[in-house]
């Protein structure tokens, strides 16, 4: 068995990417999914077997946020949930063939020792463009991985340096969405603004403001702008709704027509007016940025993938607990000049680095620039279980 071992939501992702590449490669693996943290949906919508303990803790797996949600999570059961699963992995390891573990050092060190299996180790969570791996987190990546994929150029040179098994392969969030070619009805004569309100509790709150600051582009461009809502699809429609409607503004749901070429609602102004009209799209992301000039974004990995496909991103922090200072610093850092960061949060400001970006073709095209060196090329997937089915088929990691 390829058992994938992962911590969280994007990873579980990243992971699943994987697992359907190496499926589609070579079908008589049998592959599982092992989520530590929340239930594993993504592994389930893609039909891989989820096994081990699993319970959804009420940090969300953002335990590096501080101490008052490790407490809300050990309080909820995260010790115990802990011990179940170093049970369910020592059952198991018998069986497992490879482990590929996707995360931090958790999963590596889990894995390390109580499987004991050969292990690839994808390092998703640490970059050299933020903050290196600690000497502590490369003993146990020489101890426990054989081989490690870096999430960039930078960070699997500095991992080299320091005697781990390295390679870049790529990163695998920029196969994680899909471009159809649908404009949302959009005649692209406009530049278009995505819109990128983030994928937990916060992303509500967040809509709030982001309407304010269409409001503001819609006067700065005499309603010469378009815009897009990339909505995530956990996010409820009723409460997007109540927080528009308190915002001031109306939302409109689209029939079934118009939800088959990706439109989910439409927001208009309160006022009754028929601009700025803001389109909301829910599982059409790839769409989303495709038409995109430009995005304003408030989403972790979102933020990410616009930055690889070369959209121009602005991004702002707001009062958390994810897209706080903090973390809006550290993207900043990894993304460097693809990003324009805007630390005040005033409205008006980030209105206005928006029209100053769009009216500045050599500024966009250092950031697209940019964008692509951070986050590398699509393909990471296939490449990252070629390697897998290589070692499979070999027993070596240098392949055939």
């Amino acid at each position: 068995m390829i058992l994938f071992l992962s911590n969280g939501h994007g990873e579980d992702l990243i992971a699943t990417m994987i697992a359907r590449e190496v499926s589609a490669l070579y079908e008589s693996f049998d592959i599982a999914g092992f989520p530590l943290v929340g239930l594993g949906k993504a592994y389930a919508d893609a039909g891989i077997p989820v096994i081990g303990s699993q319970e959804t803790m009420p940090s969300g797996g953002f335990l590096r946020h501080g101490l008052p949600y490790v407490l809300k999570d050990i309080k909820a059961g995260l010790i115990g949930l802990t011990v179940r699963q170093v049970k369910d992995l020592k059952s198991i390891a018998r069986s497992v063939r490879l482990l590929v573990s996707v995360g931090d050092i958790y999963p590596l060190f889990l894995g390390g020792r109580y499987v004991k299996a050969p292990m690839l180790f994808l390092s998703t969570a640490k970059s050299e463009y933020i903050k290196g791996h600690l000497g502590i987190e490369c003993r146990l990546m020489r101890k426990y991985a054989d081989l490690v994929l870096a999430r960039d150029e930078r960070t699997s040179k500095a991992l080299s340096e320091m005697g781990v098994a390295t390679r870049y392969a790529g990163n695998v969030m920029m196969d994680g969405f899909a471009i159809t070619g649908e404009n949302f009805g959009l005649t692209l004569e406009k530049k278009v603004v995505g819109i990128l309100p983030g994928s937990r509790e916060e992303a509500y709150r967040n809509m709030r403001t982001l309407l304010e600051i269409v409001g503001h582009l819609a006067e700065l461009s005499c309603d010469k702008l378009d815009f897009v809502v990339g909505l995530a699809p956990n996010l409820d429609d009723d409460r997007l709704e109540h927080v528009v409607h308190r915002a001031g503004w109306q939302y409109q749901r689209q029939g079934s027509g118009e939800r088959e070429r990706g439109v989910t609602a439409r927001i208009y102004p309160g006022s009754g007016d028929s601009t700025p009209c803001v389109i909301v799209s829910r599982g059409w992301f790839g769409d989303v940025l495709n038409v995109s000039n430009i995005v304003i974004g408030l989403s972790g990995t979102g933020n990410e993938q616009a930055a690889g496909l070369g959209r121009p991103v602005v991004t702002f922090p707001t009062d958390g607990p994810q897209f706080n200072l903090k973390f809006a610093e550290a993207q900043k850092r990894l993304l460097g000049e693809a990003v324009a960061f805007v630390e005040s949060r005033d409205v008006e400001d980030i209105a206005s680095e928006v029209m100053s970006i769009l009216g500045d073709s050599m500024r966009i095209a250092r950031m697209r620039k940019a964008g692509h060196a951070r986050m590398g090329e699509q393909g990471a997937a296939t490449r990252t279980a070629k390697i897998i089915i290589d070692y499979i088929e070999t027993g070596s990691w240098e392949g055939r």
